[in-house]
């Protein structure tokens, strides 16, 4: 590649209007910012004072106003606003910034923290969006965006705003379209889970929770400490009990997670409202620091409703100050009205949501605490619609595709081959550290309180 010589701003932009091919101007860029003062140049004026976003157009200039745009914000007076920002990440053209990921990824990161000094992180969510569905060849590629995004969304509590971005399977890793570390999909996975819980989409939140805590490795990360916590909170609410992780999950990481206080609430549930807030208490300075007392609260909340689904396996009929004292914060009320009716509550709205098959039956003493609540087998599985059946049916065809072209990039790929032909040769052994991508300690814990 041709190098060329830049001793100043002026001679960055005419040598971006000359436009030359994007690879040879990442380069060079690339050798101009390496200087001591290449960023501040970058991030200055031309001789004659003109500002050099305003002499370069997004569309037809992309690369060259990525590197200037990301210096002026990364600098110490980024002095640009959110409407050009927002004008930049909705008309650049992708494909030459993609010949300079690190620019991308520093851009992204200087609009979340430009807008936490504006103390409105919800201004960069519109550009960090924008940037993300526009910069990669598709939405399954995994990004430095992601993460940023995320956060941002989180800081903001505009969780709605990720869902489009978490829908999308990440399927695809190119380190030359972004320089993605195996952390940042840890933390990807974790920051979803986090954003899908506070939602109480907890069924998705378990499936990213998982996947985060479950990528094999040498060690245990500290992000995957943290997003087993909250699945084990997550399985709580969902099944009543927790379930052990993927056989190729860290086999270190269940007995971190039970040199926690997590282990003695998971051992205690479902249990008395007073046990469980008894624990929250006594270990609140850890859940705090965790940003998990909100969590712990739902579970708390919904102890009695598998309380209930407990006694179903072993009686048929119960009354309502049995179940009363069986749920109840304090036995010597379970007799009294309030309580009663929090147990006849909770049974009518278990009923009513599917969670059990019961009927209540008023007493002949006309007692409310003696009238009867009768459990039943849950009804036959009705056949499934036609029409359900095709989407199911279309959607593990689109599945097996996937999967099919995924093995086929696989198969293709030089790394891969060579561990295949090594451990044939060698036997397997393989060990994570050989992999592209290290294990990584982070602080990356949850700020949210649902």
């Amino acid at each position: 590649m041709t190098s060329v010589t830049l001793n100043s701003l002026n001679d960055v932009l005419a040598y971006i209007q000359n436009d030359p091919p994007p690879s040879q101007l990442a380069q060079n860029l690339r050798a101009f910012v390496k200087r001591d003062v290449g960023e501040t140049i970058l991030a200055s004026v031309n001789s004659e004072g003109h500002d050099p976003l305003n002499l370069l157009h997004p569309q037809t200039h992309s690369l060259g106003l990525l590197f200037i745009l990301s210096a002026r914000l990364a600098g110490a007076e980024p002095n640009v606003s959110f409407e050009y920002i927002a004008t930049f990440c909705s008309t650049f053209a992708p494909f030459p910034t993609r010949y300079a990921p690190e620019r991308v990824s520093l851009l992204a990161r200087a609009i979340a923290y430009i807008a936490e000094t504006h103390q409105n992180h919800s201004l960069a969510i519109g550009p960090l969006k924008t940037l993300l569905a526009r910069y990669p060849p598709s939405a399954a590629y995994l990004t430095t965006i992601h993460c940023t995004f995320l956060r941002t969304c989180l800081k903001a509590e505009c969780w709605s705003h990720a869902l489009p971005v978490l829908s999308v399977p990440l399927t695809e890793v190119d380190r030359n379209l972004s320089d993605v570390t195996y952390l940042d999909n840890l933390t990807y996975q974790y920051l979803g889970g986090v954003i899908l819980t506070v939602l109480k989409r907890y069924e998705e939140a378990e499936e990213f929770f998982e996947n985060a805590a479950s990528v094999p490795g040498i060690a245990v990360s500290a992000v995957q400490l943290e997003a087993l916590k909250k699945l084990s909170l997550v399985q709580l609410i969902l099944y009543g009990k927790t379930k052990s992780l993927p056989k190729y999950a860290s086999s270190a990481l269940p007995r971190l997670f039970k040199q926690t206080p997590y282990q003695l609430l998971v051992k205690n549930f479902p249990g008395s409202i007073v046990g469980l807030s008894v624990i929250l208490e006594k270990e609140a300075a850890i859940f705090i620091a965790d940003g998990n007392v909100g969590l712990i609260k739902q579970v708390i909340h919904h102890a009695p409703r598998w309380i209930v689904r407990k006694l179903t396996d072993t009686y048929t009929t119960l009354s309502l100050e049995e179940i009363s004292k069986a749920i109840g914060t304090d036995v010597k009320k379970s007799k009294t009205a309030p309580a009663i009716e929090e147990a006849t509550l909770l049974i009518l709205g278990m009923i009513e949501r599917d969670e059990i098959h019961a009927t209540i039956s008023p007493s002949t003493s006309g007692n409310p605490a003696a009238a009867t609540v009768t459990f039943r087998d849950p009804p036959p599985p009705k056949y499934f619609d036609p029409v359900v059946l095709e989407r199911i049916l279309a959607d593990a065809q689109m599945q097996s595709a996937q999967l099919g072209m995924d093995d086929r990039m696989l198969g293709k790929s030089k790394a891969y081959i060579f561990k295949a032909v090594k451990d044939r040769e060698y036997g397997s052994g393989m060990q994570y550290d050989e992999l592209e991508g290290g294990m990584g300690e982070v602080g990356v814990y949850g700020e949210w309180d649902p």
